[in-house]
């Protein structure tokens, strides 16, 4: 099972609207998986396989290792983030 955070500045709404797309797009392509959310403080000392975030925080996530993290121009586009996590999972194995 891979574990998934969505982080926004403040872990609040933007984050929890990602949450719900990553689920949907987890159930889609039949990768079992927790999703939660986070602000990016309190990402801090968590464990986890991924984090799906903007490419506006990748300056506040610079101490993430880079393969763990996956931007999406927009936490609203469900197909977006379907396609890159697809993408994703398959240069980490998890689908073929």
């Amino acid at each position: 099972m891979i574990k998934i955070f969505t982080v926004c500045p403040q872990g609040l709404g933007s984050s929890l609207i990602a949450k719900i797309n990553v689920q949907k797009a987890l159930e889609k392509l039949g990768v079992e998986g927790e999703v939660e959310t986070a602000g990016v403080t309190s990402i801090t000392g968590q464990t986890f396989d991924l984090i799906v975030t903007v490419p506006d925080m990748r300056d506040s996530l610079d101490r993430v290792d880079p393969a763990k993290l996956v931007f999406v121009t927009n936490f609203f586009k469900r197909d977006d983030i379907a396609d890159t996590l697809e993408t994703k999972f398959r240069e980490m194995g998890l689908i073929e």
